[in-house]
């Protein structure tokens, strides 16, 4: 099974309605240790790349991402520079091939973790959103050697809930809750949230 433009694209509007109905958790958690609009952030992200990709007929897969990522990044703030480089370096990734098995997925996914480990400057264990996005990159590198598509994406998105959920026990090293680690304790990283989200609304069919 292979997924092509059209359903990148349905795939990103998908999040875009999970953002949108997880936004008050998101901020709620941002606020613990921050000034509580990553939800609003990550909302205002989606919007631009839905309508960025509204505005032209169905690209390649990897096309799809390139213009998603210029559009994220323009919402600015610490999502948009670090979501739009993970965007970039998964579309690049992704080449201009009219479609992409759960392989290619695996590779644009890591390609993704790691431009979001340079932009951010963080490591896997700094409680930031790679916590959620490393997981779901080495899920689908497992499932590649079945090539199930649909099965790799349920896994990537169980993957990066529990990633999400364990960040309520790492120490932060980067951000502001870096310099109020005991009040983050016990609550999950909205960024790390943020993305579990984004694996859920990309795994289900719509």
């Amino acid at each position: 099974m292979s997924a092509d433009g059209v359903a990148v694209t349905a795939a990103l509007e998908r999040v875009l309605a999970a953002t949108e109905a997880a936004q008050g958790e998101l901020d709620r958690l941002d606020a613990i240790a921050g000034d509580g609009d990553h939800g609003v952030t990550m909302v205002l992200g989606w919007r631009a790349v839905v309508a960025a990709l509204a505005e032209a007929s169905a690209p390649s897969p990897g096309a799809a991402l390139r213009r998603a990522a210029e559009a994220f990044a323009s919402v600015g703030g610490s999502a948009g520079p670090l979501w739009g480089t993970a965007l970039l370096r998964a579309g690049r990734s992704l080449g201009d091939a009219q479609a992409f098995d759960l392989a290619g997925l695996a590779d644009a996914t890591e390609a993704a973790v790691q431009g979001m480990r340079d932009r951010g400057r963080c490591r896997d264990g700094d409680r930031t959103v790679v916590d959620a996005m490393a997981p779901a990159a080495a899920a689908l590198r497992a499932g590649a050697r079945d090539g199930d598509l649909r099965e790799g994406l349920r896994a990537a998105a169980a993957a990066a809930a529990a990633g999400a959920d364990a960040t309520a026990w790492l120490e932060p090293r980067r951000g502001r809750a870096a310099r109020a680690p005991e009040r983050a304790r016990g609550e999950a990283d909205a960024g790390a949230r943020a993305c579990a989200v984004f694996w859920a609304a990309a795994a289900c069919p719509g």
